[in-house]
C-alpha cells in the first residue's frame, strides 16, 4: 500500500479559510478559559461523544440510555450496551496514549471493542471489502504489511509540517481507508483524531465535534467515498473541518460558565503549573475579577493547604502544593 495514495490531499481556499476560522475560535477559548469543561458539563459533553459515535455506526441507543450506562457502566448486558461502555472507557484513557505510535492505537482498539470482537487489539490479517452503503464493495482493502503501514501513517502525522488540524483529518481518512481491525475502524479513527487535536488544544479533550458529524452524517459517508474513489481526502478534510468549526462555535456562543473560587485556582495551576506566582499573574489570567475576589481566592487556597503563601500579604509570592 503507498502511503502517498492515502495522505494525498487537494487545497482550495475553503479550506484555508476554515483553518484560519478555527484557529481564531481556540484563540478566543483560550482567552475565555474555556480549554477546560466545567465539571457539572464535562458528563453531558461525555454523553453526547459516546453517543454520536456509537449511533454514526449505526448504534440504535438514546441519550437517555447512553447516560444511564455512561454513569454505570456495569449495567451493560449486551452488544449494545457494551458499544456504549467501552467507547466511554477509550474516551477515559485516551489522554494517557501516545497518538504517534501504533501499539497505543492497538490499546485503544482493545478497549474499544472488548467483548465484542476476539481479536480486539489485533491488525487484521486476511483482505476486507470497503463497502460505503452499496450492495457492491468499491474495492478490496489488502491486509499486506498492514502494521507497517499503520505506523507509517501515523510517524506520517508526527512529521509532518501542515496544520495539526489539517493532519488530524488526514489520519481519520487513513485509518478509515486502511480498515486495519476487521470492527471498528469508524469509531476508532474518529477517537483518533481527538487524541491527535488534545495533543495540542486541551478543548477537544471534551468537545464532543463527532455529535455535529451525526447530525451531517449522510454526507460524512459521502465524502469518505468520494475521497476514496478519488484518491484525494481534501473535500474530507472540508467537511471534517467544517463540524470543528461548528463545534467550537457552539462552545463560544454558550455564556461563559460561573466557576467557583476552587474551579478558578485549579485552572490556573493547570496553566501555571508550579512556578513561583503572584496576586497580579493570577489577575492578569482572570482580567474579569477585582482585586479583593483574587485576594480572597488566594487566602481561602492558603488556608486549605492548596497553595503555599511566601511573604507579606502586598509582596506575597505562592506556588501550589
Amino acid at each position: 500500500m503507498d502511503l502517498g495514495t492515502i495522505t494525498y490531499y487537494s487545497i482550495d481556499p475553503r479550506m484555508l479559510n476554515l483553518v484560519a476560522n478555527i484557529h481564531h475560535r481556540l484563540g478566543e477559548v483560550h482567552a475565555r478559559h474555556l480549554q477546560h469543561s466545567p465539571p457539572d458539563l464535562a458528563r453531558a459533553y461525555r454523553v453526547s461523544a459516546v453517543h454520536a459515535n456509537v449511533a454514526i455506526e449505526g448504534g440504535m441507543l438514546d441519550h437517555l440510555p447512553v447516560a444511564e450506562l455512561v454513569n454505570r457502566p456495569s449495567g451493560a448486558i449486551g452488544p449494545a450496551d457494551l458499544e456504549v461502555v467501552n467507547t466511554h472507557r477509550t474516551l477515559e484513557h485516551l489522554p494517557e496514549m501516545d497518538p504517534f505510535l501504533a501499539n497505543d492505537l492497538r490499546q485503544a482498539h482493545t478497549l474499544l471493542m472488548h467483548g465484542l470482537a476476539t481479536d480486539a487489539g489485533h491488525f487484521r490479517t486476511g483482505p476486507m471489502d470497503v463497502l460505503y452503503g452499496d450492495p457492491e464493495p468499491l474495492r478490496t482493502a489488502s491486509a499486506h504489511d498492514l502494521p507497517a503501514v499503520v505506523q507509517d501513517l501515523l510517524r506520517y502525522a508526527e512529521e509532518d509540517d501542515f496544520p495539526p488540524i489539517i493532519t488530524s483529518c488526514v489520519v481519520h481518512f487513513g485509518l478509515i481507508y486502511l480498515r486495519p481491525f476487521t470492527a471498528g475502524n469508524g469509531r476508532l479513527a474518529r477517537l483518533w483524531q481527538r487524541r491527535i487535536l488534545m495533543r495540542h488544544w486541551s478543548v477537544f479533550g471534551y468537545l464532543p465535534y463527532e455529535a455535529f458529524i451525526h447530525r451531517a452524517e449522510p454526507a460524512y459517508h459521502a465524502a469518505l467515498e468520494y475521497a476514496d474513489r478519488r484518491g484525494d481526502c481534501g473535500g474530507f478534510i472540508v467537511y471534517l473541518l467544517e463540524r470543528l468549526d461548528e463545534a467550537l462555535a457552539e462552545v463560544l456562543d454558550a455564556p461563559d460558565p460561573v466557576r467557583k473560587p476552587q474551579d478558578r485556582l485549579h485552572l490556573f495551576l493547570q496553566q501555571w503549573g508550579d512556578r513561583l506566582f503572584r496576586r497580579k499573574d493570577y489577575l492578569i489570567f482572570f482580567p474579569e475579577l477585582s482585586t479583593a475576589t483574587a485576594t480572597r481566592d488566594l487566602m481561602e487556597a492558603t488556608a486549605d493547604g492548596r497553595i503555599q503563601k511566601f511573604g507579606a500579604v502586598r509582596t506575597a509570592a505562592y506556588r501550589s502544593t
